[in-house]
């Protein structure tokens, strides 16, 4: 090697050694920066056609990052995000429900109303007595209302987050947009990047937790940021707008508004339903499914709650017209919402059930069987917005016409069903169920709560206006008639005369109705579902959904508390495949200082040669 090698050799590794020392020097500078990669210098050294060092085409400062480890903790940032806010707000829900033991939730209320009413059996002319049921009443009442309201503010305290959360994922978007301008422009003035690249993970991986997005480099170095379905973010540097209109009113049921993505080509998409996980889903998701769903267990406890102390079994009178027996029913009481049940046994030897759901609205048909909870029987609609049960019964023939049976009006506008020996067909029962309209004179029935909405109006379950029974646990109310004489808890009949203030059986039919009569409920309330919903009585029920509530909460949390361990455990992998080993750091600069040190005596050594030769010349 001649001395001009040597020379350059010396010079290079200086140059190269002082970068080296700026690089480990800002390491240990920047080891408790959150999110700084440890950084080296990589030499890309040109050799002449001697093999002698040259010159240094490049010196990259480059980054450690494991990126397979960073792709697997960002992916898990959604998922763990998604689940924590499932997590807290089915806790904050499972609170509002209670527990079965605690004596402060539903169903300690629905204990309350049911010892009152068998207080009332035993003593039914007790004024105490009377006074309790309606306390008891009342007290269920204001609970499901409170219940409800309380819902509705965790749905608006829901939609809030949201608008927040939609803010700070613009703000990402721009961040990444802003911050890959930046590299562009140091690639071009051929400066480092690796802190910029820095700055762009953190962006990134706080997106991350938001939404559940791909994200790939694009060959240019900028990213490509895209939903789990595909659509647009970012890409060519430019961000998607997110926009989210606050939901000024949640009605009963309904969904609030979603989070709208506009790309910088003007489409539109709903970033809700194109993601799967992330805390922006989980938000959207806890407000309108979670929530809606506990406001409609809310809902089908007040329904039927209802329906059982005010609604009343008409039966149909046995007939027998030559051969054939079944029933005639009177159908005159019929009020929209209200039922009736036929069953049969057909030529096949097969039982039948058939329900006929009386509507005010003929829009409204034809219905199908999910208008019922029961999973066993066949629905059909019939319109009674005529006033005539003529036409009632004109309806239910043309349903039935293709049956074994023979169905017909008996001629005074009542429904009468015969089975028929010759197919054969028979009748076992034709029955209704219908809300009396007064307090007395109309069965043991009585309508202690009603629907406050549109005033003091009898609750029906009727289907008009999306449902009666939706968002009826916000408006239940004790029947104003009873607050003002709860002795109509013991009097049900003043014709042909009044009977006894002694008289337990409307206390005793009202108690079996809350706590031994047996309902199908709802399946769309999360109990149950369509192929088997959920039979018992209304005390069970109520049992069913705080424990649902609570199973809900404890699985959500369970399910919260794996996912962040599994973040946890990849966040400490990445950090440790980024972070700056200190020590290592320190030893390494030690060993660029004599190196730096090596090379300078190099050139020194250079240097006397060449005076030697100077002074020899």
């Amino acid at each position: 090697m001649g001395l001009t090698s040597a020379l350059n050799t010396a010079l290079f590794g200086i140059s190269y050694n002082q970068k080296q020392i700026d690089v480990t020097a800002s390491n240990i500078a920047n080891a408790d920066t959150v999110g700084y990669s440890t950084k080296s210098v990589e030499a890309n050294v040109f050799f002449d056609g001697q093999g002698n060092v040259s010159g240094i085409l490049s010196s990259e400062v480059k980054r450690s990052v494991d990126e397979s480890i960073q792709s697997s903790y960002f992916a898990s940032l959604s998922e763990t995000n998604y689940a924590s806010q499932i997590s807290t707000f089915t806790t904050r829900l499972d609170d509002l429900f209670g527990t079965i033991d605690d004596g402060s939730g539903l169903n300690a209320l629905m204990t309350d109303f049911s010892t009152g009413l068998s207080s009332l059996v035993n003593d039914p002319s007790s004024y105490a007595a009377q006074q309790e049921v309606v306390a008891a009443a009342d007290n269920l009442a204001r609970q499901l209302n409170s219940s409800y309201e309380s819902i509705n503010e965790l749905r608006e305290n829901a939609d809030t987050l949201l608008i927040g959360q939609t803010e700070d994922v613009n703000q990402l978007l721009q961040s990444i947009q802003d911050i890959d301008e930046k590299i562009q422009e140091a690639r071009v003035a051929n400066n480092s990047v690796a802190d910029l690249l820095d700055q762009r993970d953190r962006y990134v991986e706080q997106l991350s937790g938001y939404l559940d997005v791909e994200v790939t480099e694009e060959s240019n170095g900028m990213l490509q940021i895209k939903s789990h379905t595909g659509q647009q973010l970012l890409a060519n540097n430019q961000a998607s707008v997110l926009s989210f209109s606050p939901t000024n009113y949640f009605q009963p049921g309904e969904p609030g508004n979603s989070v709208l993505v506009t790309t910088p080509g003007g489409t539109t998409f709903d970033l809700i339903s194109g993601s799967e996980s992330g805390s922006l889903v989980a938000l959207a998701e806890v407000r309108d499914e979670v929530l809606v769903q506990a406001q409609s267990q809310l809902d089908t406890i007040a329904a039927e709650l209802s329906l059982a102390m005010s609604n009343v079994p008409v039966e149909g009178v046995e007939t027998t017209v030559g051969a054939d027996e079944g029933f005639v029913l009177d159908v005159s009481a019929l009020q929209a919402g209200n039922t009736v049940s036929l069953t049969y046994t057909d030529s096949a030897g097969d039982t039948q059930n058939v329900t006929f759901v009386a509507v005010s609205d003929a829009t409204l048909l034809p219905l199908d069987d999910s208008a019922t909870a029961r999973a066993d029987d066949t629905v059909y609609g019939i319109d009674i917005s005529s006033g005539t049960p003529a036409t009632y019964v004109t309806q239910m023939i043309a349903a039935l016409a293709a049956t074994d049976l023979q169905v017909t009006d008996d001629g005074s506008g009542n429904l009468q069903v015969l089975g028929d020996v010759g197919a054969p067909a028979s009748v076992s029962s034709l029955t209704a169920s219908v809300t009396p309209t007064a307090d007395t004179d109309q069965g043991l029935g009585l309508s202690i709560f009603v629907d406050q909405r549109d005033g003091k109006e009898l609750f029906t379950d009727a289907l008009e206006d999306g449902g009666q029974r939706v968002g009826f646990a916000q408006s239940i109310a004790v029947n104003s008639a009873l607050t003002a004489d709860s002795s109509l808890l013991v009097y049900y009949e003043t014709t042909p005369e009044t009977n006894s203030p002694n008289d337990s059986s409307r206390a005793e039919y009202l108690l079996e109705q809350l706590s031994q009569a047996g309902t199908t409920f709802d399946p769309d309330a999360g109990i149950g579902n369509a192929a088997t919903p959920y039979e018992g009585t209304l005390m069970t029920y109520v049992n069913q959904v705080v424990a649902y509530q609570g199973n809900q909460a404890s699985d959500a949390a369970t399910y919260a508390q794996a996912k962040e361990t599994l973040t946890t455990n990849l966040a400490v992998r990445y950090e440790e495949s980024y972070s700056v080993n200190v020590d290592a750091e320190m030893a390494f600069l030690i060993e660029l200082e004599n190196a730096y040190a090596a090379n300078a005596r190099v050139m020194q050594a250079v240097n006397e040669l060449f005076d030697v030769l100077l002074n020899t010349v």
